[in-house]
């Protein structure tokens, strides 16, 4: 006989494979990213992609995930813009720490799917596993790390993670020809 036992918090790891670091500005950029994060010690808000995530039929087409520039119609010194939020769906009443499953109100959004993502506060990620349109029910894993209140909102636009690096040498940039790397960063997540 063979006893199974499932762990219910479970840990989130993340690598970004073939970063593209081709001049001085980068090569710099990365070197001082490391230089900050000081190996395993320091933390790092690690973004996850925005496929396959509830957007609202059109919000693509109609620019609502665009840049927006100044009043004056400039863009900041690196030529990118303010980025708002489109997906509007917040908690709808409290839940306590290490639940599995809450109420949330979605005022605007696409359709929520298991396996998509979402995370509350400061970068605590979270997995759809069930949702009801008509109730509002939906159950997600793993637990939550912190409470929630009634109103904070759930991130399904730009999901982060919270990390760290797996390894204190996760960050060691190897260039040819002294200019140009393509490096792998795995992260875990910071509890």
């Amino acid at each position: 006989m063979t006893q199974v036992v499932a762990s219910d918090a479970g840990i989130w790891k993340a690598t970004l494979g073939g970063i593209i670091v081709k001049s001085r500005a980068e090569v710099l950029s990365f070197r001082a990213i490391a230089n900050l994060l000081e190996g395993r010690l320091g933390t790092i808000l690690v973004p996850l992609c925005r496929a396959y995530q509830p957007v609202p039929d059109g919000a693509v087409e109609a620019g609502l995930y665009e840049d927006v520039p100044h009043s004056d119609d400039a863009l900041f010194d690196d030529d990118t813009g303010y980025v708002g939020t489109v997906i509007d769906v917040v908690a709808a009443a409290p839940a306590a720490v290490r639940a599995v499953s809450m109420t949330v109100t979605v005022n605007y959004a696409g359709d929520i799917e298991p396996g998509q993502h979402f995370s509350i506060g400061n970068g605590r990620l979270y997995r759809v596993r069930t949702f009801d349109a008509d109730t509002g029910a939906m159950t997600f894993r793993p637990p939550l790390r912190e409470a929630v209140a009634a109103g904070d909102a759930l991130n399904f636009d730009d999901p982060v993670l919270l990390c760290r690096l797996a390894e204190d040498s996760g960050m060691n940039l190897e260039l040819s020809l002294r200019r140009f790397g393509s490096p792998t960063v795995s992260f875990i997540e910071a509890l």
